[in-house]
This record gives structure tokens, C-alpha cells and sequence, in this order.
């Protein structure tokens, strides 16, 4: 199961801007698999991967060995260089390659977090590649959905009909994932042993080897820490309290952890917006199964899938689309704010069994003048509109409306 829009927009780098693809994502969502399926569409490529140790050597011995294979110049030939990362001067290797090669070869690079972390580390790869993100599954995806930023704000005042195959899909994300594997196997079982593993080898491997960690136990119960605060404004302080860590270690963790992608944060958004909250952003897991409070989960599974859309719409060249979340010091707040060129377009509420409208989404509709406000709910067979004026909101179950999400 591939996403097609990945691949497009994988293509569109290679083969019609000239550039190195970076394809990174979390451990285990399918970086590979979407690697191997875009190589098939050439008749000329090579898969280069570091753990193999004949192709270790096979560099080692000869760096641009791609260049003796037989090939004919007049087609396109495709290099796929996976955890390259994990060669110590594979920045100033991949450099060479493109500089030299760039016209004559095409370059795919796929790896964990560590590629986003270590390409920070200078800018010698700068000009020369864009990056493509590869989230978990969504409900448009499972549903070959993949509209442009464009189709969707077209689409903000219809909602699709109920689908009884679709409401099984999102039932099986809520319950599976988004990971390719647990999802497909759709036994929980799977899922604990698959979960257990997949963190232990993202916390004592990936991180600890990248950043040099020695406390990796502390690391551990800070990650076991966040999905109890999914939700609300993340307090590093009073993360830092409750490890016994220096504040500048917590501040460090949160940032690997999110290179690596085990969480991201959305920030709030503040204009126009009297006594607003500016600082502290609230973090979500790209596992929303590890967070056992369904609400919480359900929220966190909105938010994965808004953050995913987000990006695949920056991926594809879209200017200035952005999440946020909207809290004042009043404690009125909304749960996502999708941001279109310093605009908000749409404000959506996760209330997993409420369907009376919260009085913040009317509040903070009425005060930013946003057309669209939308509360979603976890139970099936909700559908309601209502008018105010020029506006427009919607109590929705979240299968229906997700569906309109790439």
C-alpha cells in the first residue's frame, strides 16, 4: 500500500527539479517499501543499503561505483542510498556524488531521524537536495484521497457521506496505528509486541547512539511521561521536576525526540488574539496507540493527521500552511487552527462524545471571523450544520470529516 502523492512528489523532485530526495519519517513506516516501489518505475537503478556489508566495501573500494554499471545514457538511472547516514562522511560522500553525477544519475536517500538531525550539521548538502516527509496511514490516504490545499478549502462546506467501510478503516487506525505493519495485521497482540520493540530500538539505538545519551533510563521515563500530557501545553519545567534533570536536558530530549520523530509540537497561535497564550506548544505522539486515554488518543489522531496534511501540502510546494492551537488566558481554547498564509482557515474541536458546540470554537470563530469551525467526534453517525451569519459550523464524526485530509 503506497502513497501515490509521495511518489509524485518524489518524482517531481528527482526527475523535474534535478535534486536529491531525503525521504525521512519515523522508524518503521515504510521509507523502504515507498523506496524499492519508486524504483521500479525505472528499468535502470541501483539499491545501495549500508547494513549490507558487500556494499560497505563495495564503497569503500570504489566511491562512485555506480558509474561502471551498464546503463544506457539515454535513460534515466536511479541510485537509492538507504541509512547512508550511518557512514561518518556520508555528507561529503553524497556532495561528490551529486556534483559529479548529478546529470547522468537521479538519488534517492532515505533514513530514520538521524538524517534531519545530521544534515543540521552543516551546509555543505545545501542547494543540492528537498526533503520529503512519510507519515503513518490516514483515513484520505487508506482512501486514495489526496487532495490539494486548494480542493480542500474548496471542499470545507460539503462533508462526505457516510461510509461504513471507511468507519471500519478509522476504527482500525484508532485501535492499529498508522504504522504499516500493526495496522495491516489488525491483531493487538501485534501491536504490543511491535510497540514494544519498535521504542526500545528508537530510544536505545537510534537516540543513544546519535547523541552520545549515558542516562538512556531517564530518557525512557520522560517518554513514557509525555502521553499523559497529550493535549495540553507542554511544562518543561515541570517535566524536569518529575526526572531529576537539569531543564536544558529536558529541552535537549524533547528536541531529539522530535528529530526522531516520536513527537511533534504544534505552537500557539496568537494574532488577533487578546491575552493569548505565546509560548508553550503542545506535543503529540506519531503512535497515538501509546496514549491509553481515548479521548486523549482520539485528539492526538486528529492532530496526526492534520500535521501529516500540513506537510504534505508544504512537500508539494504550497507557501506558508501551518497547525497551530488557540488557548487565551481566559483557559478558553481550541484544539487546531490550520494557518494559510497568516490566515486562519478553518478551526476544528476534538470532543471525543460531545455533540453540543463548544462555546470556545464559537467564541474564537467569531473573533478571528474564520468561515469554517468544525467539532469532531469520535462516535459514528453524527452529522449536523449550522448557520450564523457568513458562518458556518459543523458536529461531525471524525471518519466523515477526516476523509477530506490527504
Amino acid at each position: 500500500m503506497i502513497p501515490r502523492t509521495i511518489l509524485n512528489t518524489v518524482s517531481t523532485i528527482a526527475e523535474r527539479y534535478h535534486k536529491m530526495v531525503f525521504l525521512t519519517g519515523p522508524r518503521q513506516v515504510g521509507k523502504t517499501t515507498l523506496a524499492q516501489a519508486y524504483q521500479k518505475q525505472f528499468s535502470q537503478s541501483f539499491y545501495f543499503n549500508w547494513d549490507d556489508l558487500h556494499h560497505q566495501k563495495m564503497l569503500v573500494k570504489e566511491p562512485y561505483f555506480f558509474e561502471k554499471q551498464n546503463r544506457d545514457p539515454k535513460k534515466p538511472f536511479l541510485i537509492v542510498f538507504d541509512e547512508i547516514h550511518k557512514y561518518a562522511r556520508w555528507k561529503n560522500y553524497l556532495k561528490g556524488a551529486f556534483d559529479s553525477f548529478g546529470k547522468e544519475f537521479l538519488f534517492l536517500v532515505t533514513g530514520s531521524g538521524r538524517l534531519d538531525l545530521f544534515k543540521k550539521g552543516g551546509d555543505s548538502l545545501l542547494g543540492r537536495y528537498f526533503s520529503v516527509k512519510l507519515f503513518p496511514f490516514s483515513v484520505g490516504e487508506l482512501e486514495q484521497s489526496f487532495p490539494s490545499l486548494t480542493d480542500f478549502k474548496s471542499n470545507l462546506q460539503e462533508i462526505p457521506e457516510y461510509s461504513k467501510k471507511r468507519r471500519e478503516t478509522y476504527e482500525q487506525l484508532f485501535e492499529m496505528s498508522g504504522f504499516p505493519d500493526p495496522f495491516l495485521r489488525a491483531e493487538k497482540k501485534f501491536y504490543h509486541l511491535w510497540f514494544k520493540e519498535r521504542k526500545s530500538l528508537l530510544l536505545r539505538e537510534d537516540i543513544r547512539n546519535a547523541a552520545n545519551i549515558r542516562e538512556i533510563s531517564l530518557l525512557e521515563i520522560f517518554s513514557h511521561l509525555i502521553p499523559g500530557r497529550i493535549g495540553s501545553p507542554l511544562s518543561l519545567n515541570s517535566l524536569r521536576e518529575e526526572v531529576g534533570v537539569a531543564f536544558e536536558t529536558i529541552r535537549d530530549w524533547t528536541l531529539l525526540l522530535e528529530q526522531f520523530y516520536y513527537l511533534f509540537r504544534i505552537t500557539p497561535y496568537s494574532k488577533r488574539v487578546a491575552r493569548a497564550l505565546r509560548k508553550e506548544a503542545k506535543a503529540y505522539l506519531y503512535d497515538w496507540v501509546e496514549v491509553e486515554d481515548p479521548a486523549l488518543r482520539f485528539e492526538n489522531m486528529v492532530a496526526l493527521h492534520l500535521w501529516k496534511a500540513v506537510h504534505m501540502w508544504q512537500d508539494q510546494g504550497e507557501d506558508a500552511v501551518s497547525l497551530h492551537y488557540l488557548r487565551d488566558k481566559d483557559k478558553r481554547e481550541v484544539d487546531f487552527v490550520l494557518v494559510h498564509k497568516k490566515s486562519p482557515i478553518c478551526l476544528i474541536e476534538c470532543k471525543a462524545g460531545q455533540e453540543e458546540i463548544s462555546p470556545s470554537l464559537i467564541y474564537f470563530q467569531k473573533k478571528l471571523n474564520v468561515s469554517v469551525a468544525i467539532q469532531l467526534v469520535h462516535r459514528t453517525g453524527v452529522c449536523k450544520k449550522m448557520k450564523d451569519g457568513n458562518l458556518t459550523r459543523w458536529v461531525v464524526s471524525a471518519d466523515r470529516w477526516l476523509a477530506l485530509l490527504p
